[in-house]
């Protein structure tokens, strides 16, 4: 599938206007986190992956000039298992505790997940920086667990009185709060998620 394509396929899919997601995929290629290269009949296909990343911008903020903040941010996020005895019981099986949320979802749309697992599951994310995927057999959320070890690994090493500015300023950074006094959430269906993967590269129905 070709870019003109593309966009047309994300609008109808996400409810978003084309200029909308047209803006959105140039400032993802001017960052370097959508596929670029020559153009006319030579353009190189759109992935799954660029896929992905549209669905972040658009789910996480309805302002396009955070495109690249918020693909960079919610795409790094990985499965939060410090209350083992919450994702013993409410945890999604299928989701990989060392994938991020970014190579999740790709699994999601390329049709590595079988679909019973997230046909009725729904990706969340708000402009507080959370977020979770919910289905009807359970939750998993989802936070910066490389930043969140590394600052308690510096507070038991220094007895509650941790020194190390870097270590606390990524502390800092974690919470990613919006300028806008109306803290804003939004989802979209995994199925959803799915039905574009389907349409940019198709698979064989079992």
């Amino acid at each position: 599938m070709k870019q003109a394509q593309f966009i047309t396929l994300m609008s109808e899919s996400l409810g978003v206007e084309e200029k909308t997601i047209r803006v959105i995929v140039r400032l993802l290629r001017e960052a370097g986190l959508f596929t670029t290269g020559a153009r006319g009949v030579n353009a190189p296909d759109i992935t799954p992956l660029d896929a992905v990343r549209v669905v972040i911008a658009v789910v996480a903020s309805p302002s396009p000039s955070r495109a690249v903040r918020d693909v960079k941010y919610f795409g790094a996020l990985k499965p939060d298992r410090r209350d083992e005895q919450a994702f013993s019981y409410w945890g999604l099986a299928w989701i990989d505790e060392d994938k991020t949320l970014e190579d999740t979802l790709l699994e999601c749309i390329s049709n590595r997940v079988p679909y019973q697992e997230i046909s009725l599951g729904k990706l969340h994310l708000s402009e507080r920086g959370n977020a979770h995927i919910e289905t009807d057999s359970g939750r998993q959320d989802y936070h910066q667990r490389e930043q969140w070890q590394a600052v308690m690994d510096q507070f038991s090493s220094s007895n509650d009185n941790p020194r190390n500015r870097t270590v606390l300023d990524s502390w800092e950074a974690m919470h990613r709060i919006s300028n806008t006094k109306v803290n804003r959430s939004a989802e979209i269906n995994l199925a959803e998620l799915h039905q574009i993967g389907f349409e940019i590269i198709g698979w064989e129905v079992d």
